[in-house]
């Protein structure tokens, strides 16, 4: 009889061992009851869900207009994709940023054709930087079609593409084409970091 009482409570024992644990249960038990009903908190003042969908609309428009700048500015200036009056009018500000000065370097004369190539223009485009160096276009008219094609950006890597940026009256030149565009500061120098020459 007492080899019995052992398997028994050998096999009392193994039950235990298949994931119940006695000595946890009616704790567990008594955790998951339901409690008292948790009395609900002070009701949102009227209008305040519309207020918070502002404050979020708020916070975004002010997140993509601090970061517009960077959108609009190009990131390829390629010559191959653009039309070829839009190529001219970017030729046309190359020509007059070299002479921005009151003359055309030799190093600038240079530099032109081989930026324009660089920069996927075709034969027909780079043939017209010396018409447009013999008799450059008003700079008012000029920038004010810039800006009615949408180019400011593009026409502003043109000319620092154009144009030896030691010289002290071209540096002049520079910033009066970025304000006279329209583009912030922090653009402006993305530009002269990207398009260094």
């Amino acid at each position: 009889m007492a080899g019995f009482d052992l398997v028994g409570r050998l096999l009392g024992r193994m039950r235990d061992r298949d994931g119940r644990a006695r000595a946890l249960e009616a704790p567990a038990r008594e955790m998951s009851a339901p409690g008292p009903t948790p009395r609900p908190g002070p009701r949102p003042p009227p209008g305040s869900e519309r207020m918070l969908r502002e404050a979020v609309a708020t916070k975004l428009l002010d997140g993509w207009l601090s970061n517009r700048n960077q959108t609009l500015v190009p990131h390829v200036l390629n010559f191959a994709v653009l039309p070829p009056e839009r190529a001219g009018l970017l030729v046309a500000v190359m020509a007059a940023a070299a002479q921005a000065d009151g003359q055309v370097s030799a190093e600038e004369a240079r530099r032109m054709p081989l930026a324009l190539r660089r920069l996927g223009a075709g034969e027909g485009v780079v043939a017209g930087l010396q018409p447009a160096l013999d008799a450059p276009p008003p700079l008012p008219a000029l920038l004010a079609q810039v800006q009615e094609e949408g180019l400011a950006p593009h026409a502003y890597a043109a000319a620092l593409l154009a144009l030896d940026r030691r010289g002290r009256s071209n540096r002049a030149f520079l910033r009066y084409l970025a304000a006279r565009l329209g583009l912030a500061p922090e653009v402006a120098g993305g530009l002269e970091r990207r398009y260094r020459g």
